[in-house]
Parts: structure tokens; C-alpha cells; sequence
């Protein structure tokens, strides 16, 4: 036999404790060693808020994302006191961490410059409204113009991917890329506590018709994808092969676009949103009156009879500040009284303003989609 050398001899040792740990981390003894888990700070769920118009409130997890957040109707002037309040409600269940902004528009955009002033918060949205941002005081770094194609992430779990998307039209227009204002759509994605659930919605802040989705998109002279090939992108991305929720907007023509993004994208649920932005004969958008007209199934036949025969159902809101937790067993509306008390509104249910009609039931659909 030959004799082994001092070093030898130490590295045989050393071999033999290696062992020796390994088979005690694999329950062989008393100091078995557990690995932490991953996901021991990962979200269950999603909590999600809807306050009137394209606003929207996400808890994922420890972070708060913020959409749009038009809380009154004031002209182009921002109202300080309407964000703060509106701020203090969000706080009750959660956080503002970031701030996204669909498009820029009266009804979309005009309280961005008090939400970023109020929070310190970066705000991602077109260029425009960043330019306002800046008029208005707010630094210019605080502010990331959007192109489309980013990757925003919140956390070690969660990430929110920007799709450039495709403002509605009425009845007699084809958006052809060039027209109306930049529009983006968000895809929000997280890893739950779950290793086999992957949470994840898709939040688009305007409607549009069927071909409008499949025309690339032109800004400043540039030519981008289409909105379809776009979030296509953003999905493979993502490493999704279907939507559990799309959040879209029935400003007008929602049929088309549902007709094209629920197949394409296996979509589970579909929850309407951009609803009371426009005034009828009982009131403008306010949310200390309540939903001013209801979300009716039957304003839009074509996409109601759609949803049905696709198996798609739809989770709608009766009043502002309805809320939602959405985990790896579906959607389930929850209590949000004490959010609702700060505006004065009841518990569940719509008022307590009377409701009219829907100003827009007839434009909806138009006869030809």
C-alpha cells in the first residue's frame, strides 16, 4: 500500500467531512441544513382597485402601482387636494411605488403632476405628459418617456412589461398608426408563493377596433409594431401562453378588439373599465356621487354575445373604489367599505347619487362590427 503524505492525508479528510455534511443536509442527522425559500416573500395575490375612468390600484405584493389616477374633473389643472385625499384611501391597503399613465388625455392625465409630486414616485407615461410633468415642476428624471417594449421591474417577483396599444375610434374611423395620442397598455406579471402559478393581467387603456390591431403604430416619424405583435412580444416575454385577466377598455368597438385579443391570447376573464368618464343628465365624473350610470351586459349585445360564446366571463364594478384580490384560485370581490366611507359612498352597491343612463350606450358598437 502506499503511503499517503501529510496533504494527501488532509484532503482525504476533508473528502470524507464533504460527505459527511451532505448526507446530514439530506435528513441523516440532527444538523440537517433546510435551504431558505425563494418564495417566502412572494405574492399570494394581486389586490386590485378601480376608482372611475382607466384608475387603477395594484398591490403586488409589497409593491404598489398606480394607474392613471384621474380623480376629478378639472380642466388641465391639477387639483392637489383631490390626490391627496385619493391618496390617503389607496394607503389604507397598500402602497403607491410606481406611477403608469395609458395615454394622455383630460380624462386620463391631468393629476399626474400632484400623484408625482405627493408620492416622489417614478412615473412611467408618453413623452407628453412628461413635458407637462416638467412645466409643472416635477424633475425631469422623475419622469420615463414610454416607447413600448420595456421591461419595468418592481421586485424580484414582479414585473410590468409596457405594450404600445391603439386609442379607440367611433364608427367612421380607422386608426392607421399615425393618428391620435400614444397609447400603451401594460402586462403585469408575478411570480406567487406558488412555483406553478405566474400572476398575470393585461391592463389596456383604451378600445379600438379589430384591424386597428394589427396596423404597426407610427410616433415622431418611428415605426413600431402592431399593437397585436406587441403584446405578443411582451407575452413570450413573459413566458405566458395565456392572459387569466385583460382589463380593456369599451370606450367603443370593444367587440372588435375582443373578438382578435381573446383568442389570440386564451384570455380566462375579461373586466371592463373606462366607464363614467363622459357626463349624461345626472352627473359628470365625480366620485363622491357614485357610478353616474351603470356598466350594463346589454349596451353592447355583440360583446356580450361574444364573451358567451367563448366561455369568457366578465367581472365588472357596481361603484368606484370596488375591489378585487385576484390568486391562483380566480377573482374574488372583497370588503373595501373603509376606502369607500372616505368618499362618502355605501359599502356595496351603486349611489348614493342616482344613476342615468350610459351618455355613449348607442356608439358602443357600430353596425358593421
Amino acid at each position: 500500500m502506499t503511503k499517503k503524505t501529510p496533504w494527501q492525508l488532509g484532503w482525504a479528510l476533508t473528502a470524507v467531512a464533504a460527505v459527511a455534511v451532505g448526507v446530514a443536509a439530506c435528513g441523516g442527522g440532527d444538523d440537517e441544513v433546510i435551504a431558505p425559500d425563494p418564495l417566502k416573500d412572494a405574492p399570494q395575490a394581486i389586490r386590485m382597485t378601480w376608482f372611475g375612468i382607466t384608475n387603477w390600484h395594484y398591490q403586488v405584493g409589497k409593491v404598489g402601482i398606480l394607474l392613471d389616477g384621474e380623480t376629478v374633473n378639472s380642466g388641465s389643472t391639477p387639483n392637489a387636494a383631490s390626490v391627496t385625499k385619493a391618496l390617503a384611501s389607496l394607503k389604507r391597503t397598500g402602497t403607491v411605488d410606481v406611477i403608469l399613465i395609458g395615454h394622455d388625455h383630460g380624462d386620463h392625465s391631468v393629476q399626474v403632476p400632484e400623484w408625482a409630486k405627493q408620492t416622489g414616485k417614478q412615473v412611467y407615461a408618453p413623452k407628453t405628459v412628461c413635458t407637462k410633468l416638467v412645466a409643472a415642476g416635477v424633475p425631469a428624471a422623475q419622469c420615463t418617456a414610454l416607447l413600448g417594449g420595456e421591461a419595468i421591474k418592481l421586485d424580484d417577483f414582479s414585473t410590468v412589461r409596457v405594450v404600445r396599444w391603439v386609442h379607440s375610434v367611433d364608427c367612421d374611423e380607422l386608426s392607421n398608426g399615425t393618428g391620435g395620442p400614444e397609447t400603451f397598455g401594460f402586462l403585469v406579471t408575478a411570480q406567487s408563493n406558488d412555483k406553478d402559478k405566474v400572476l398575470n393581467l393585461y391592463v389596456s387603456d383604451s378600445g379600438a377596433g379589430g384591424v386597428d390591431l394589427t396596423i404597426p403604430r407610427i410616433a415622431d416619424g418611428k415605426t413600431y409594431g402592431s399593437p397585436l405583435s406587441n403584446l405578443n412580444v411582451a407575452m413570450k416575454e413573459a413566458k405566458l401562453s395565456s392572459l387569466d385577466i385583460w382589463q380593456g377598455g369599451p370606450e367603443s368597438r370593444m367587440v372588435n378588439q375582443a373578438r382578435t385579443v381573446i383568442p389570440a391570447f386564451d384570455v380566462k376573464t375579461f373586466m371592463p373599465h373606462h366607464l363614467n368618464s363622459r357626463a349624461n343628465t345626472q352627473s359628470n365624473f365625480k366620485l363622491t356621487y357614485g357610478m353616474h350610470y351603470p356598466y350594463s351586459l346589454d349596451d353592447q349585445p355583440k360583446l356580450k354575445a361574444f364573451l358567451q360564446a367563448s366561455g369568457v366571463p366578465q367581472v365588472f364594478p357596481t361603484n368606484y373604489f370596488d375591489a378585487w384580490t385576484y390568486d391562483k384560485s380566480g377573482i374574488k370581490k372583497v370588503d373595501n367599505a373603509a376606502m369607500k366611507a372616505d368618499w362618502g359612498l355605501p359599502a356595496d352597491g351603486p349611489g348614493p347619487g342616482v344613476q342615468g343612463p350610459n351618455p355613449r350606450a348607442g356608439n358602443l358598437e357600430c353596425a358593421a362590427d
